[in-house]
């Protein structure tokens, strides 16, 4: 049976107790460890749209916005980390005409009938970016459902026993070829590894940390491994063996989770994109996401829109003023367009004025 990875759309940051599910837009922001945290690149590259098409990055921020500005200086090749074909990221104008487009090209990369968009206000002024994902991947050989044991997974909320899919003892080597050990530290109790899938360049990889880490200093460590690893020769049997060998053992938790994220309220700010420093607000920044692991493989689905209204532009400063006539003034009735008035009083005294009783 294959396992579908079905769509990613890309949007900001949710916030969840135990039990729920924090997203980030960029891997490099903190969150509460102690909770599930999903991260998909994604957004960035709807994003990266959305500058595209506000004019390039932008000249300024007001105020200043941490989350924006790590979001544009964020550099990487999407055609390179996307897989090829499975996604797409659009901006345009908030219309409904744009949103049929970006509709239909998402339903052909989902296989679904319609695709998922909605515009909660038509506004052509305005711009929208949305992405998707949708991507199948399959283990190139099924691991084992343990039917009889639990596997005891401790965290900061206790010890909680959870269903879990594996490998052990003598079979664990006819995985050899398919599981490669990226790190293996017994001084620091961390190790990883990569599960090759039949989806020609598509792998997925579990590394356990010797503590707690943001997603930055993960994808780091496993960057260095996986280039260590091409270079590395095979020492079967060993402690430091690149290949998992009879006697290994693999256990691994099944993972279902769904969440739903908000980034609007950390994306506050004017900013001020392209050549004529066009000012934009960001209105709408959303992010849902869902992921299944399991002893087939994986699916994940997630769906991110954002919009961008035109601010403002900036008013010249604001001095108050007194329009008081408590002296003598002149008063007149003139038309429009007319050389002159066409009565007009000079109030000298208050004889012309009413008392105050």
């Amino acid at each position: 049976m294959t396992m579908k990875m079905i769509s990613l759309l890309c949007g900001v940051l949710l916030t969840i107790g135990h039990g729920e599910i924090v997203t980030l837009a960029h891997p490099g922001e903190a969150s509460d460890l102690t909770k599930t945290v999903v991260w998909s690149p994604l957004f960035q590259a709807a994003w990266d749209q959305f500058n595209v098409k506000a004019g390039g990055p932008p000249v300024r921020v007001e105020p200043p916005n941490r989350l924006m500005e790590k979001l544009d200086e964020f550099r990487w090749d999407a055609a390179t980390v996307m897989p090829e074909g499975s996604w797409k990221a659009w901006c345009g104008p908030a219309s409904a005409d744009f949103l049929k487009q970006v509709n239909q090209e998402a339903a052909a990369i989902t296989k679904e009938a319609e695709g998922p968009f909605q515009l909660q206000q038509e506004s052509p002024q305005s711009l929208a970016f949305f992405g998707i994902l949708a991507h199948e991947v399959e283990y190139q050989r099924a691991f084992f459902r343990s039917k009889n044991l639990a596997l005891k997974f401790r965290s900061s909320h206790g010890e909680e026993p959870v269903q879990f899919f594996g490998v052990r003892s003598g079979l664990t080597g006819e995985y050899g070829p398919n599981v490669r050990v990226l790190a293996w530290r017994p001084v620091d109790h961390s190790h990883a590894i990569q599960i090759r899938c039949k989806q020609a360049g598509d792998t997925v990889i579990l590394y356990l940390p010797p503590k707690d880490q943001d997603f930055d200093t993960a994808c780091r460590w496993l960057r260095t491994w996986r280039a260590q690893a091409t270079r590395e020769v095979d020492r079967p049997g060993a402690w430091d063996d690149s290949a998992v060998h009879d006697g290994d053992e693999i256990q691994i938790p099944y993972i279902s989770l769904q969440s739903k994220a908000d980034f609007t309220s950390l994306l506050g700010g004017t900013r001020y994109q392209g050549p004529n420093a066009t000012p934009f607000n960001i209105t709408r920044a959303e992010q849902v996401t869902r992921f299944d692991l399991h002893e087939k493989g994986a699916r994940v689905r997630v769906e991110v829109i954002g919009a961008a209204a035109g601010a403002a532009p900036d008013l010249p400063l604001t001095i108050p003023r007194c329009f008081r006539y408590d002296r003598p003034f002149f008063v007149f009735l003139w038309r429009e367009q007319a050389e002159w008035p066409y009565f007009g009083a000079w109030i000298g005294d208050a004889s012309a004025l009413n008392m105050f009783r």
